[in-house]
């Protein structure tokens, strides 16, 4: 699983015409060196919990 900043991901720009998810493509997600959430670079979902994306 690939590691995140926040700005980074929120600065991701979804592609309309790229395929759905699920399967989801989740990273960890990082403010000033704390694991605060995951995230999925592919549809830019957010969750606190891993499970969420299953």
């Amino acid at each position: 699983m690939y590691k995140m900043q926040e700005e980074d991901f929120d600065a991701i720009v979804v592609d309309e015409k790229a395929p759905k998810c699920p399967p989801h493509e989740v990273v960890k997600l990082y403010y000033l060196g704390t694991h605060s959430d995951y995230g999925c670079v592919k549809c830019k979902m957010k969750a606190y919990n891993l499970e969420d994306f299953q």
